[in-house]
C-alpha cells in the first residue's frame, strides 16, 4: 500500500497543503496588522517579514516555514522518498492556494526538509547562509549560495544517489523562485536585509 501511486499522490498532496500554509503572511497580518505583500519586495517570505516588520516576526516566520518542511518529511519518512515529498511542501509554499497560488520562495521550508534528512547538511546550509548574509547583507544571494551546498554535502555524507539528484533538482527550483533576485543582483538593485 505504501508504494501505491495513489497513496504516494495523496501523501504528496498532503505535503503540498502543509507547505501551502502561509505563515510568512499570517504572522505579520495577525501580529503587525500588515499584509506583507504590500510592503518591501511584496514577497510573503521570512526575509521580507524581517525587513518590514522586524527581526522577531521574521524569525517566527522562518521557524514556522521551516517547520512545514520538517513536518512534511517526518510524516512520510518511511516512504524513502523524503526529499521528493519535501519538494511538494516547498511547492506548496511557493504556490499557496491560500494566497491565490502565490507565495514565498521556498528557502525556509526547504531548509526544514534538509535538516530532517541530514542535520550536517542543514547546519552547513544555515552556516553558509548566515556567513553570506553577514558579508554581503543580501538574503537572496545568501539563499542562492547556501542551496548549492546541499547536493555537495549529501554526496560527501554518502546519502543515496536518489537524494543527491533530488537535491540538484531542488537547487534548480530555488534558483527559479529567485530569478528576480538574480536579475536584481546582476543589475545592482537587490534589496539589502
Amino acid at each position: 500500500m505504501a508504494g501505491h501511486p495513489i497513496y504516494l499522490a495523496l501523501i504528496g498532496l498532503g505535503a503540498y497543503l502543509i507547505g501551502a500554509i502561509p505563515f510568512s503572511y499570517i504572522v505579520p497580518r495577525v501580529f503587525a496588522r500588515k499584509d506583507i505583500r504590500e510592503y518591501g519586495s511584496g514577497n510573503p517570505g521570512a526575509s521580507n517579514v524581517a525587513r518590514e516588520c522586524g527581526k522577531t516576526y521574521g524569525a517566527a516566520s522562518l521557524l514556522l516555514d521551516a517547520g512545514k518542511g520538517v513536518v512534511a518529511v517526518f510524516l512520510v519518512a518511511q516512504l524513502q522518498a523524503p526529499l521528493a515529498i519535501g519538494i511538494s511542501a516547498v511547492l506548496g509554499h511557493v504556490t499557496s492556494p491560500f494566497l491565490n497560488f502565490s507565495g514565498g520562495k521556498g528557502v525556509a521550508t526547504y531548509l526544514g526538509c534538509i535538516f530532517y534528512i541530514s542535520w550536517p547538511a542543514g547546519l552547513i546550509f544555515a552556516g553558509v547562509w548566515t556567513g553570506a548574509l553577514l558579508i554581503w547583507n543580501y538574503a537572496g544571494l545568501s539563499s542562492l549560495l547556501a542551496v548549492l551546498t546541499v547536493p555537495v554535502t549529501f554526496f560527501f555524507c554518502q546519502l543515496s544517489v536518489t537524494l543527491v539528484w533530488a537535491s540538484v533538482g531542488s537547487v534548480a527550483l530555488i534558483y527559479f523562485t529567485h530569478r528576480g533576485n538574480i536579475r536584481r543582483i546582476v543589475e545592482g538593485e537587490e534589496n539589502v536585509m
